[in-house]
């Protein structure tokens, strides 16, 4: 049985491990007061059992590697962890790990051990076949063992909660002892994976039947991208690249296509389609390759545009993975000796290109927060002035909160004077965040002088400039759309012009997308301003760009208004 004294021992270690870390943290002790240390222990803490979980019944495995490879993943998630609190910058206040840390280092973890697990010791080669069944068996496993635990939570909890019912409340207090919960939680996942172990012919018959099912939504996704291919020459692109977010859903439903591809190959042993409907859908695979060439099209437009992000580097890699997998499978249509010939070593191609792509990516030196850091400030750096004759500005928000130590030595670099225009202001921008300790909490707006609130708001359309009356109303107003924007690194939009017809201007602060708060001049100075009211976009489309107030316009209202008694009705249109 699987499950015996080494998984007990293995799950109950890890419980005391993870406990003990926490502990450290809770009493901010030592090796908490370390982040780097202690974000390497804390990887390797969580990554050393599923190795041993996720070996164990190995076909022809050596002993030897198995245990060389317990400790190669020990070294290489510790120093994954530590590089990435490195990255970070972090002190002993956080961790520094974001949900996209630790995401890349569970898809990293994962890909690397179906890997191992697929490779064939005595030919010194990947066989397909071994990698998909592991790879499959050990992600029912890990996916089984998270339910299972939290089923056996909700039971231990629905039970302590009865027993308080009655006035014993010590199972209550004794199951939320954290030593209690890390320990019981790493048995619970030893057994769960166990017993996975245990019943593996029946997993594989769920397995079996489940992608079975699943294979027949192939023929429907491969449909739509041949007959989205043969449409797009009366189309166009236009339609396409004016929704802002074409290469996400490209790249998603090419996604979905290799997953439902997989589903019907499955280890290659079988024929999952007839054969006149299987050799149609190898020849749908071309479709594929448009798709994708577009995609790669589209997100090379938005970073000629808007240069690159973190984002839009992900989406890169993304990107090249697609390209390799349509290319891939496509291929298969010269080869007839069987359906989707070249999938196998396609997956393994694709699987190796993913790991070293995510290692360059959390490696310090190509650090993708790193990355992007230089490749926007070097955006930011070619961009003209606009017709005000501002300088464009880089993303302040990012830099300091969201970029790591990276951000942090551009601001500094700032602050020395580097890379900045003159006459902006930007090496007291820069070293008044540094100074600042909370992203929520920043320098009051009555410790700005007139100069710096006005940098706060970009005026828009071109050429326009806020006015000094309204300058002075920012000194002495509260509404939380404009402490909102006084707040934010990156401040607000603004609209400048004649909604009301009166020959003066109103002001529109776009304070969240979409929503903002509308403000009118008063008296016959026009120096005076109030807050006239707020604004909405009722099911708004599309992701709010401060580029296209430009080219806004004014508009009369689609409905006029019903006046009864006095009061006007105003019809709201549904879009």
């Amino acid at each position: 049985m699987p499950f015996t004294w080494m998984f007990a021992l293995t799950g109950a270690v890890q419980g005391w491990a993870l406990w003990g870390l926490w502990k450290s943290w809770e009493s901010k002790a030592w090796p908490a007061t370390e982040p780097i240390l202690y974000t390497g222990l804390l990887f390797a803490a969580l990554a050393v059992p599923l190795v041993i979980y996720c070996t164990q019944n190995v076909d022809d495995l050596p002993r030897r590697a198995r245990q060389l490879a317990v400790l190669a993943f020990a070294l290489l998630f510790a120093a994954l962890g530590a590089a990435t609190a490195w990255s970070a910058g972090v002190d002993v206040r956080g961790l520094g790990v974001r949900f996209q840390d630790t995401l890349v280092m569970g898809v990293l973890g994962f890909v690397l051990l179906g890997l191992f697990c697929g490779f064939d010791f005595e030919a010194r080669r990947w066989r397909y076949e071994r990698l998909f069944y592991y790879a499959w068996r050990n992600g029912i496993l890990l996916v089984t063992a998270a339910v299972m635990t939290g089923i056996f939570w909700g039971v231990l909890l629905a039970g302590a909660g009865l027993m308080s019912l009655i006035g014993v409340k010590f199972v209550r207090e004794l199951i939320t002892q954290s030593i209690f919960v890390f320990t019981v939680t790493g048995l619970v996942v030893a057994a769960s994976v166990g017993l996975g172990l245990v019943r593996a012919g029946m997993t594989e018959t769920i397995r079996r039947y489940a992608l079975s099912i699943a294979a027949w939504l192939l023929p429907l996704v491969l449909f739509f991208a041949v007959l989205w291919t043969v449409a797009l020459p009366f189309t166009g692109l236009d339609p396409l690249f004016s929704t802002r977010y074409a290469a996400r859903l490209m790249l998603a439903f090419t996604a979905l296509a290799v997953l439902f591809a997989n589903c019907a190959y499955q280890d290659g042993e079988h024929e999952a389609y007839p054969e006149t409907l299987a050799r149609a859908l190898q020849g749908a695979w071309l479709a594929l390759l448009v798709v994708v060439g577009v995609a790669g099209w589209a997100l090379g437009l938005r970073v000629e545009q808007y240069g690159w992000s973190e984002d839009r580097l992900w989406a890169a890699l993304v990107a090249v993975l697609a390209a390799v997998y349509a290319l891939g499978y496509a291929l298969s249509w010269l080869r007839r000796e069987r359906w989707m010939a070249t999938m196998g070593a396609t997956n393994i191609v694709a699987a190796l290109l993913l790991c070293i792509g995510l290692l360059i990516y959390v490696a310090p030196p190509t650090h993708v927060r790193k990355l992007a850091v230089a490749a926007h400030l070097a955006h930011v750096q070619q961009q003209k002035a606009g017709a005000d004759g501002q300088a464009i500005e880089p993303d302040w928000d990012y830099l300091r909160w969201q970029s790591g130590r990276y951000g942090r030595e551009a601001l500094q670099a700032m602050v020395a004077g580097q890379g900045v225009p003159v006459g902006q202001g930007w090496e007291r921008k820069a070293e008044r965040l540094l100074a600042e300790s909370n992203r929520y909490n920043p320098q009051p707006q009555q410790q700005m002088n007139a100069e710096e609130l006005a940098q706060k708001f970009r005026v828009y359309p071109q050429g326009r400039v806020l006015p000094e009356g309204f300058v002075r109303f920012l000194q002495q107003d509260k509404s939380w759309e404009l402490r909102h924007c006084l707040q934010m690194p990156t401040g607000c939009p603004v609209w400048l012009g004649d909604l009301d017809g009166d020959a003066r201007d109103e002001l529109l602060v776009f304070a969240n997308g979409w929503n903002g708060a509308v403000f009118a001049q008063t008296g016959q100075t026009h120096e005076g301003w109030r807050r006239a009211g707020n604004f909405t976009v009722p099911g708004a489309k599309g992701r709010f760009e401060a580029a296209e107030l430009d080219r806004a316009q004014i508009v009369p209202p689609q409905w006029k208004d019903l006046e009864i008694q006095g009061q006007r009705l105003r019809v709201q249109v549904q879009p």
